[in-house]
This record gives structure tokens, sequence and C-alpha cells, in this order.
């Protein structure tokens, strides 16, 4: 068999790196003869990633093109799949807002099968079930997989919290993996989910124990002293709560929304991006998609800011200081009653006084 090479595009939060793991781990045994080139991009950016690679990307060098956690915007994309790689493109996303554009291509969109919320990684792994080699996987291999799946799944879609019925070993797993996901910086975060595909989560939980309780203290921490500094504000007739954080932002919302009983919907932000989570009563992925360019689930969803938070704050202080400043300089001019001529050199004072007397003459 001839040998294929397959690109991968993907987002760069954990179900992103999830999916493109996966074929990674199985590759060996299911994939011998295919090479995986994946790119993880960040939100909003499938439409223009995909642009630069069918002009400058040397699409002709691969066989077929995976798309994994987000859904093109344009319809000049996908007239772009069509017409380079035809019926060898495939799209493993889950997020409501998208879900009509993908019904136009559905027979290159992977759905799902089963009662439970997907994340793009579990329908990367319900398509591989249905693979030429799968079963040669063996059954304890493809227990250690699902059982990632699971995790990573559960965390994503927030069943971990909602899910009444899911034990807590799962709940406590989902928590704890993505807790060191976003530990490790961007540039290792696909070897850190390579390791733990490759390892299975309970021996990889186990060598990392200290770590993931230092983890979860500092988290604790974290959540308590920024969640006092909340506001709250009726928007398009509902009742929010705003709080500030560059970490944590999905627990933060979480928490918000149980503190704060009046608050219908929570807005994470953070210096130019917001993550959005509701309580059933607002539907926070239209919310995102029409007010913040963005998107997601009923119940969690993130979008863009048009302004940069920190530099609206930094320019706050500044006009303050400046104004302030400028009170003090005043205030003190007032209170010594002093004059231009008061704070004159003398002889600078001398001068002037023979100059205008000069000129009066």
């Amino acid at each position: 068999m001839a040998a294929r090479k397959i690109k991968v595009f993907s987002h760069n939060d954990l179900d992103g790196f999830g999916g493109p793991a996966l074929l990674t781990a199985v590759q060996p045994t299911m994939f011998a003869q295919v090479t995986f080139d994946v790119d993880n991009i960040g939100a909003g950016r499938i439409d223009e990633t995909l642009d630069h690679f069918f002009a400058y990307g040397d699409p002709d060098s691969y066989s077929d093109v995976y798309i994994m956690d987000m859904t093109p915007d344009s319809e000049h994309t996908f007239k772009e799949l069509n017409t380079n790689f035809a019926n060898h493109w495939l799209l493993f996303d889950h997020h409501e807002t998208e879900a009509q554009a993908r019904q136009q291509y559905a027979s290159n969109c992977i759905a799902t099968k089963q009662d439970k919320n997907p994340s793009a990684t579990s329908l990367v792994w319900e398509w591989l079930a249905s693979q030429d080699g799968y079963d040669q996987l063996g059954s304890d291999r493809q227990q250690q997989l699902a059982t990632i799946v699971e995790l990573i799944r559960a965390y994503d879609t927030w069943d971990w919290q909602n899910d009444p019925d899911m034990d807590k070993d799962t709940k406590q797993g989902a928590d704890e993996l993505d807790q060191l996901f976003w530990f490790y910086p961007l540039d290792h975060s696909q070897a850190f989910v390579d390791e733990v595909f490759q390892a299975g989560w309970p021996a990889y939980r186990q060598q990392n124990a200290i770590l993931i309780q230092t983890l979860t203290e500092r988290r604790a921490n974290y959540l308590k002293s920024h969640l006092k500094d909340t506001l709250k504000a009726k928007i398009d007739g509902h009742q929010w709560g705003f709080v500030y954080a560059d970490d944590y932002k999905s627990e933060i919302a979480h928490e918000l929304l149980l503190q704060n009983p009046d608050v219908e919907a929570a807005m994470v932000l953070s210096p130019t991006s917001a993550s959005l989570r509701s309580n059933g009563k607002i539907d926070v992925a239209k919310f995102a998609e029409k007010y913040l360019g963005g998107g997601g689930h009923a119940d969690a969803a993130g979008g863009r800011l048009s302004t940069n938070l920190i530099q609206v704050g930094e320019q706050a202080v500044m006009d303050e200081l400046q104004q302030t400043v400028k009170r003090q300089a005043e205030s003190q001019q007032e209170d010594t009653g002093d004059t231009l001529a008061d704070n004159l050199d003398p002889e600078v004072a001398k001068k002037m006084a023979a100059l205008f007397g000069k000129t009066d003459q």
C-alpha cells in the first residue's frame, strides 16, 4: 500500500489536542502507511488557516484533510475543500452554533451515534472504532484509550459538572486531566497529551499525584481571590455576572453561578476574549455569536472582545495618575499663594523687571 500523508487542523484546547493524539496513538497499528501532519490553532482561525494552506501549504502533497473541534464559517472554505479534496476531507466537530453548516456537508462530517454529548475527541474515537484495524488494538488498549477519551469528553461538554449519573472517579479524572493540560505551556501540550495516551490515565495520575494536589490547592485560592471582584449588570434582559481572570475560566464561571443565584449567565473576561457560562436560562452560544463573534454550546461558549482590557486598564491608571498629579499641584499652589515671580530665579526676575521697566518708559 502506498504511503499517505494526511493534514490535520484542530483547536488548541484539550479536546482539540485529544483527537490528533488519538490518531498518533493508534497510528502504528491502524495507519501504518499514514503520516499525520497536525496544526493546532486558536478559535476562529480555521478559515484563514485553510486559505493560507490552499494558497501556500502545498495541498497536493496530502491525500486527505481532517478538521477537528471547529467548523469553517465561510462557504468559500467548504468549496475549496471540495475542489481540492472532493470526498477526502472529514470534519469532527460538535459545536451547536455550526450545526447547520455541517448539515449541508453531512457526508463529510462525523456525527455521534451515542446518547452522550459528544466532543471532538469522542467523535474521532467513534470513527476509529468503525475503521479497519481497530480490533488489532486489543481489548486492554481499547479500554485504556476509551477511558482518556471519556475524561476529555466529560470535561469539554461540562458533563463532569452537569451529569448526575456520572461516577465520581470520572468527574475527578476529567477535572484533573484538564488542570494538567493547562499547567503546561502550549508548546508542550502535544507532548503532554501524547504521554497521557501512551501511559494510560491511572498510571499517569499516580506519577503526578503531588503536582495534581498542588494545582488543585492553587486553583481554590485563585477562584477565591478573583470572585471577590465580581460585578453584575443586566444585559439584553438578563442578569449577568462579570469577572476578570486569565486562568480557570470555566471553573470561575461555574462557581460564580453557584455563589450568585440571581445571576443567569457568567462572563469571564481575559485581555481580548470572553468565556461564557449559563445556568440554562440563556443560550450563551447565540449571545456569543451575535455580540462577540464567537459561538459554542447553549450553556458554554466563547467569543472575542473588540478592545484589549489590559490596555484599557493601563490607560485608566495613567489618566487617573495624571489627574491626581494635576490636582495636587493646583492644591499646593493655592495653599502657598505663590505667584510666577515668586518661583523665578532672582537673577532672572531682576532682568525681567528691568526689561519691563524699560518698556514702560
